[in-house]
């Protein structure tokens, strides 16, 4: 489930090839160190019961969290598939005066780790068929009439909120965009990129990109690795194809000309050695929007010991650890605050802030690893 850039005339696409490729990742410059940062600041904690997950965003003025498991938790590998109790309630932090205070209560009840985006100063969250939506202004929630899939994911772009189909698995079904002002719904153009699966959208200024993987038999089995593929939606309704990347997994966000996939993994694809890819596939990469060029991610300078924080709508991206600049190619491990749990919950940036809202003890699933402790930390680069 795995957090609003305007649109631009797309003119200045014509004329440029449809995509090439970069063979190699460009050399990372010496990255801002985590002993030269600034320490995280512990925030008054989230204000309701201890929960796990709450959806957590920036309104541009309040970071929201909402909803979250507050039942008993469901270990691994369990008979069960989420907790058995999930929250209602929520509240809204102001930065500025570090002070929370609560909001309305959902009509629904919002399990952990669910999506959330905000759209024309509303929040949408997908909870099964229904689509919750809570105006931050009037601090109130409505349910839509509409029902929705499963299948579909929550994308914000600009003033519209689009609707995005996972997969073609079981069927073709269209991607839908919504308009809060106007309360009209209507379907995006058929995307060129054939049944597929793992399909995301992402916003960028160029318009909407799709990123799917061809549903296949067997998908990413025998020698043949899973690559993902690329499409723009641009403003004038057309299509722009952009081939196949040599990485498999998906968009994680945009950042000026660049769709980025922010995962440092890498699969051999199993096997006996050299497994059966032959090589190592990278899961992350690049994709420039203006010249339709893939490339491979800079590497760290080092291993990440950092704070699994997860938080890719910045101008920075957080993952696995680090904080991700693809203006200068850099990597900067994400300290861990002094006194904090080991998994931190979910993220937002607010501004240049990042903010973490609640946190779990490591390798403990019960009601009481649950912390509902907030963080504060602002990144300093070179």
């Amino acid at each position: 489930m795995r957090r609003l850039l305007p649109l631009v005339i797309a003119l200045t696409l014509l004329g440029l090839p449809a995509c090439s490729h970069e063979n190699d990742a460009d050399p990372a410059p010496e990255p801002a160190r985590a002993s030269d940062q600034p320490e995280w600041q512990r925030l008054p904690d989230f204000p309701l019961a201890e929960r796990d997950g709450p959806v957590v965003v920036w309104t541009g003025s309040e970071v929201l969290a909402v909803g979250g498991d507050v039942g008993e938790p469901c270990p691994p590998n369990a008979s069960c598939v989420k907790a058995t109790e999930a929250a209602t309630d929520g509240a809204a932090l102001d930065p500025a005066t570090r002070t929370w205070r609560r909001i309305a209560d959902a009509p629904r009840q919002i399990a952990a780790y669910n999506r959330g985006v905000v759209v024309a100063g509303r929040l949408f969250i997908r909870v099964d068929e229904s689509l919750l939506s809570y105006d931050v202004a009037r601090d109130r929630w409505t349910t839509l009439p509409r029902r929705i899939s499963g299948w579909y994911d929550l994308v914000a772009d600009g003033d519209r909120l689009v609707l995005v189909s996972g997969s073609d698995e079981d069927g073709k079904r269209a991607d839908l965009a919504y308009s809060p002002d106007t309360d009209e719904w209507s379907d995006l153009p058929d995307d060129p990129l054939g049944p597929s699966f793992g399909r995301s959208m992402v916003s960028t200024p160029y318009g909407l990109l799709l990123g799917a993987h061809a549903l296949v038999a067997s998908p990413g089995g025998g020698a043949r690795p899973s690559y993902v593929e690329a499409a723009l939606l641009q403003p004038d309704g057309t299509w722009r194809e952009f081939g196949v990347g040599e990485w498999t997994g998906g968009f994680d966000g945009a950042l000026g000309d660049r769709a980025i996939g922010l995962s440092l993994a890498t699969s051999d694809g199993g096997g006996d050695p050299p497994g059966d890819y032959g090589r190592q596939v990278p899961a992350g990469g690049r994709l420039d929007l203006r010249t339709g060029a893939w490339s491979a991610l800079p590497q760290p300078a080092e291993r990440s010991t950092g704070w699994g924080v997860y938080a890719p709508d910045g101008r920075l991206m957080a993952s696995e650890g680090y904080v991700y600049d693809d203006l200068s190619g850099t990597w900067l491990q994400v300290p861990q605050p002094t006194g904090a749990s080991e998994q931190p919950g979910p993220a937002v940036w607010a501004g240049e802030e990042l903010i973490v809202v609640t946190a779990l003890a490591a390798q403990s699933w019960t009601k009481e690893a649950r912390s509902n402790e907030a963080w504060s930390w602002t990144p300093v680069l070179r």
